[in-house]
């Protein structure tokens, strides 16, 4: 086998090596990334929607990165009530082990400030 064979084999190996494998992400999250957590928490309490979504983002905790794929999934149905980049900057959120957990409380203090509302 030639050298371009050799570094051609090489390169294609670290290429695979990498492809699939999932990046940790940092776990400082941004004040724009919490911003956003609230506008969708309003938007999801402000239609009575909170406890569903609390049901939903705790059941996909455990799956981790499956809930931001669930976040591009559901962009044509999301994109009624939110621009293509903030559902993109959520997907980003939630693949972050913490922001689900962050997520959730925050969907529950919406939701019981309209309770007090009420």
């Amino acid at each position: 086998m030639n050298a371009f064979g050799r570094e051609f084999r090489s390169r294609l190996r670290l290429g695979f090596a990498h492809a699939f494998a999932l990046r940790r992400q940092e776990s400082q999250i941004e004040a724009e990334d919490l911003a956003l957590l609230d506008r969708f928490a309003r938007l999801l309490a402000d239609r009575g929607l909170a406890t569903p979504a609390v049901f939903l983002v705790e059941s996909l905790i455990p799956l981790g990165f499956l809930a931001s794929q669930l976040v591009h999934a559901m962009t044509p149905i999301m994109g009624m009530v939110a621009s293509p980049d903030d559902i993109e900057r959520l997907a980003r959120a939630l693949e972050r082990e913490e922001t689900p957990a962050l997520f959730v409380d925050r969907l529950r203090l919406m939701e019981e400030g309209q309770r007090r509302e009420s």
